[in-house]
């Protein structure tokens, strides 16, 4: 899954285009919610995907712009409910922080991301990983292991 979200399309209402004070002030509150929206914002979005296997799998996507630092702060829970192997309702949860940047279209991570986690079966995994300039989320399962993942991503992104 990949989200890129726009600001709202600015436009002062026709109804508005006979008063000049009022189509003014319209415009003034329309560019004020677009400076807002395009230099102070955090997404936050949900995803989920199932795994039968111990494959890596991607999770969730997001972009990360040329001229951009953004943080990421993940939440994922899993739970097995199915296959031959493990235990009935076995689980996990993980929670993720980490940072990329992206330097004239090459995506860098900063740091070591930092991973607090709780599993019932070891093998099971979530890490940061990235495809071109996307920060991608991958989980990986186990052999004859039916898990349902479900995480909560959000990004906070700052330049130019």
């Amino acid at each position: 899954m990949s989200i890129k979200v726009n600001p709202p399309p600015l436009q002062v209402p026709n109804s508005f285009l006979g008063d000049k004070q009022a189509a003014a002030f319209f415009n003034g509150l329309l560019n004020t919610i677009y400076q807002l929206w395009t230099s102070v914002y955090g997404l936050r979005f949900s995803a989920k995907v199932n795994t039968t296997d111990a494959t890596p799998t991607a999770l969730v996507r997001t972009p990360v712009q040329d001229g951009k630092v953004v943080l990421l702060q993940c939440y994922v829970v899993a739970h097995r409910t199915g296959g031959s192997a493990g235990t009935i309702n076995d689980g996990a949860w993980y929670v993720m922080t980490g940072a990329y940047r992206n330097t004239a279209g090459v995506l860098t991570g900063i740091g070591t991301p930092d991973v607090i986690q709780g599993e019932d079966q070891a093998g099971w995994d979530v890490a940061f990983s990235s495809s071109s300039t996307d920060a991608v989320i991958v989980v990986t399962g186990a052999a004859n292991n039916n898990i349902t993942w479900q995480g909560t991503l959000s990004v906070y992104e700052a330049g130019a």
